[in-house]
């Protein structure tokens, strides 16, 4: 099968490229004879204006009938490229986020949840950043079906006004949301099959400005970069989680 494919591949663009000098040697041929038909007749004194000569027409033809198929074989592989990446992107699978806050939480597995606590399945890590507290869960089963990662905010500084901003970006897709502060809410990171990077960003504003947030830079933020490896193990340098923390 894949014989008779090749050798298709090849008869084809070789009867292509003949035929396409063959009608363009009959116009030549026929232009040709046309001219002689009108110097016989006219003599030296038929205003004619001078040929290829044949061999030379045949030639040029061939080589120009071969760069066109080049030309269109690079155009069709141009576009297949890029519509097979595309589709490659649509059907990648990427981390997907859901923010847990009041009723969703308390229609969730984690309901009941307050800001701290220990959740079974998960281990627990607590970082501050300045006047910001992180409590992040990250799963004991990397092949669970619960969301890999939980994270979990807190202000402790004493601003009045505050909001926080979670960005989370990966490949060529950034995700993000503000809300006031809500310690006993989670973020939930569910990676499916992904493997590869991501970057949770934590804004914090001093406002609660829609506009602020929209248009201004944040007043603090704070970045944890995740790379989900192969085996399904999970690293985070800000975290201390190396693929050697899984064994």
């Amino acid at each position: 099968m894949k014989e008779g494919i090749s050798i298709v591949s090849i008869v084809l663009p070789v009867l292509a490229i003949a035929v396409i000098v063959a009608a363009a040697f009959a116009v030549y041929k026929t232009i040709y004879s046309r001219r002689i038909k009108k110097r016989l007749a006219e003599g030296r004194e038929a205003d004619i204006k001078p040929m290829m000569p044949p061999v030379k027409f045949v030639i040029v033809t061939i080589l120009s009938a071969l760069g066109g198929m080049i030309l269109v074989w690079l155009i069709i592989m141009i576009a297949f490229s890029a519509k097979m990446n595309s589709q490659k992107k649509e059907m990648a699978v990427y981390p997907s986020v859901r923010f847990y806050r009041d009723e969703q939480l308390e229609d969730s597995l984690f309901a009941g949840y307050r800001f701290g606590d220990e959740i079974k399945g998960y281990n627990r890590i607590s970082k501050q950043f300045g006047d910001v507290k992180l409590e992040v869960y990250v799963t004991k089963n990397s092949f669970d079906t619960f969301p890999t990662l939980l994270i979990a905010s807190d202000y402790v500084g004493d601003k009045e006004k505050v909001t926080f901003c979670e960005e989370v970006k990966y490949s060529f897709y950034t995700e993000n949301w503000g809300n006031d502060v809500c310690p006993d809410s989670l973020i939930a990171i569910d990676v499916g099959g992904y493997k590869g990077e991501f970057t949770l960003n934590h804004k914090v504003y001093y406002s609660d400005s829609i506009e602020n947030l929209i248009n201004e830079p944040p007043d603090e933020s704070y970045e944890l970069d995740f790379r989900i490896h192969e085996s399904g193990s999970i690293a985070c340098p800000q975290l201390g989680l190396t693929v050697d923390s899984w064994d």
